[in-house]
């Protein structure tokens, strides 16, 4: 086993722990939002900030969910040209969709980074009564996306050796959508 496939498992262990941080996060914003509504009911009371910190900790889930969708093949492909190809075409635009995806999610980060950074240089907090540092979640958002970067660039670097190589039905499995990815389970 090269050490490339060893890191890309390694990220692909690191997208299945982040995934689960993400869904268990989900499931404190369900019983925080929950209990908001049952107090807001009862007492006529609410909490300061639960809607806000629902929308951080949504973003939070979906971004540490990313570079697990990916590795099970859950992001959304269209294989209408895919399936005529031969196994050489569809290697080698099977590298090519992968090298979209590090295009631009490469400039995704990049540009969350900007904001992230530029939140915490210039102290800038959320407008409203919690006043959250910015820098913050927006931070935690950066670690999901680039997760999802780093992943994506694995899977580039070793489909298109695989490809270089002229192996490309490996290429192509390696790539391309798991066929039992609904079934997978965290």
């Amino acid at each position: 086993m090269s050490y490339l496939t060893s890191a890309r498992m390694l990220f692909e262990r690191l997208s299945c722990m982040a995934a689960l941080a993400g869904l268990y996060v989900l499931f404190a914003t369900t019983l925080l939002v929950s209990a908001d509504v049952l107090v807001r009911k009862v007492f006529g009371v609410a909490f300061v900030g639960a809607d806000e910190l629902g929308g951080y900790a949504l973003a939070l889930a979906t971004s540490w969910a990313l570079s697990y969708a990916f590795f099970q093949g859950s992001h959304i492909r269209v294989n209408v040209l895919h399936m005529t190809l031969p196994p050489r075409a569809k290697a080698w635009l099977d590298v090519l969709a992968v090298l979209t995806t590090v295009v631009l999610i490469g400039i995704l980060t990049w540009q969350i980074w900007v904001l992230a950074f530029d939140s915490w240089t210039f102290d800038a907090v959320s407008n409203t009564p919690l006043r959250v540092p910015m820098w913050i979640p927006q931070f935690i958002f950066l670690a999901g996306v680039l997760l999802f970067l780093i992943s994506a660039v694995l899977v580039l670097l070793e489909s298109l050796g695989l490809a270089l190589q002229g192996k490309y039905e490996e290429t192509i499995a390696l790539v391309e959508e798991d066929e039992q990815a609904g079934e997978y389970t965290l």
